[in-house]
């Protein structure tokens, strides 16, 4: 799996929408794509170096570090068969059968409103 592709994974994961650029994002820069790579985040874009390290351009300081030092840990404060998800960090509560990041039999990995990983208790 390349970098990109494990990115992309990670993204929808957590349930970001990104896209390819298309082929009039690279007319607008002058050029034509050296590769399938790029991914558009909002008004990030991601590309893989050749080493098979991402590019990222077009980021805040705040995101930056973010990326850098990512968001944390966090628990669900109900049950795991309880109608919601309740976010030990930030104390949001999410219908489980509304969240569209959930997975594997329910499981919720992410905390739809911070971002935190979800860890057991």
């Amino acid at each position: 799996m390349s970098a990109t592709e494990e990115l992309r994974s990670l993204l929808d994961e957590r349930g970001v929408e990104w896209s390819k650029p298309a082929d009039e994002y690279w007319v607008l820069l002058g050029g034509a794509p050296t590769s399938d790579y790029v991914t558009i985040v909002g008004e990030t874009s991601i590309d893989e170096a050749t080493d098979g390290t991402l590019v990222v351009c077009r980021v805040t300081p705040a995101q930056a570090v973010e990326a850098i030092l990512g968001r944390g840990e966090c628990h669900s404060t109900t049950p795991d068969n309880a109608w919601c998800f309740s976010c030990s960090s930030c104390g949001k509560s999410f219908p489980r059968h509304e969240l569209h990041i959930a997975h594997n039999h329910g499981e919720i990995n992410y905390c739809p409103n911070c971002g935190r990983k979800v860890v057991e208790q």
